[in-house]
């Protein structure tokens, strides 16, 4: 009889497997917890849970939360950046930054995890290109445009503007593909994406977004923009997050937000009164509460967005972009990094070929970093 999670490991091994977005190095900073040897806790991506699923590398993300860093983004995001530098110190047999497609496959030979770093939230460089080559020259390999929140320069699929790119919008995307920074278009609005297609000069990433034909969240792409960006070459790389698969489940945990927000402000209120640090990990343990709540989404809908992604698009364009640490539920069966053979098993069951597959585990990502990079020291 066939073993799938056998052949899935195994297909793992033989390729290079990356996961294209994890929020980890808010931990490392605000929690002083460890990539190798520290308890998981409430987080789903450590030296452990990556060795069980092996995975062989990805971005850490450096993300200044918009509300908590107010006048602050550029130095929360460094602070994070060397949090991931400082781990590559402490555990060097374990995890080493990486910021070649080159160094992540001598990595993998080595047995360390491959540590790409991103930034997400545009708002990180403080409307300055100083700011953005400072990040490049200090590991940064791609940048989301926004988070939820619009900037000055760029539309949000969220909140503060849903606008396209301004003229410094178009600078700073020009300013990332000459430095041969990826330029990424997760939580953009859908008139900035178009607007960064027609400015980037090599192809670009969706680090973390999902099917909008399968659920309708507007953090997800649509048929059409997922074939616009595949056909310049770029990748859509899915996101684990319940609310971005199930449409279901959104709305299930839309009409939870005022009981959820309530909860939150108690609890802030809460640790304020104490005099402690209500940290992003804290907020998420009550986020889960309330998830959980919900009926879990079936695995199996995690796969239809990879499924139809690949058909769409083709396999050389699709990708893993988990969000793990950075979100409140994924589908069930996908509760850390430990869980990723399970896709790969899925989707061979599937009919993909190993050979369809590897693209997607990481060589798709390693793609475009590399052609970013040869377009900057072209």
């Amino acid at each position: 009889m066939r073993n799938l999670i056998a052949e899935a490991k195994a297909l793992h091994d033989s390729s290079i497997v990356l996961d294209g977005h994890a929020d980890t190095p808010q931990r490392f900073v605000d929690e002083g917890w460890n990539w190798a040897g520290s308890p998981l806790g409430m987080g789903q991506l450590s030296a452990e849970t990556a060795a069980a699923g092996h995975l062989h590398g990805g971005f850490f993300i450096a993300w200044p939360e918009p509300d908590a860093w107010v006048g602050k983004f550029a130095e929360r995001t460094r602070s994070l950046i060397a949090g991931i530098h400082q781990q590559a110190a402490k555990h060097p047999q374990a995890i080493t930054v990486c910021t070649t497609a080159d160094e992540v496959r001598h990595a993998k030979r080595n047995g360390q995890y491959a540590a790409l770093i991103g930034i997400e939230g545009g708002h990180a460089i403080e409307n300055s290109l100083d700011n953005l080559r400072e990040f490049h020259a200090s590991g940064v390999r791609y940048m989301t445009l926004t988070w939820a929140n619009a900037n000055d320069w760029c539309g949000s699929s969220g909140y503060g503007g849903h606008g396209g790119l301004t003229a410094f919008g178009r600078d700073v995307v020009r300013e990332m593909n000459r430095l041969g920074m990826l330029v990424d278009v997760s939580h953009v609005s859908d008139a900035a994406f178009h607007d960064v297609l027609e400015t980037s000069w090599v192809p670009v990433i969706a680090s973390h977004s999902s099917s909008r034909h399968l659920c309708h969240a507007v953090r997800n792409l649509t048929d059409e923009m997922a074939q616009r960006l595949a056909a310049r070459g770029g990748i859509v790389m899915v996101n684990f997050f319940a609310g971005f698969l199930s449409d279901t489940w959104r709305e299930a945990w839309n009409a939870m937000k005022p009981e959820r927000n309530a909860a939150l402000d108690k609890a802030r209120e809460d640790f304020r009164a104490q005099g402690k640090p209500f940290l992003f990990f804290d907020e998420l343990a009550i986020e889960r509460s309330f998830a959980r709540r919900i009926p879990p989404v079936p695995f199996s809908v995690l796969v239809e967005h990879f499924d139809h992604l690949l058909r769409l698009i083709g396999p050389n364009h699709v990708g893993i972009g988990s969000d793990f640490d950075g979100i409140a539920l994924s589908v069930e069966g996908m509760e850390t990094a430990a869980d990723l053979p399970k896709l790969t098993a899925a989707l061979l069951e599937c009919g993909w070929a190993a050979e369809d597959l590897r693209g997607m585990l990481g060589e798709n990502l390693l793609r475009v970093l590399k052609q970013a990079q040869d377009f900057a020291a072209a």
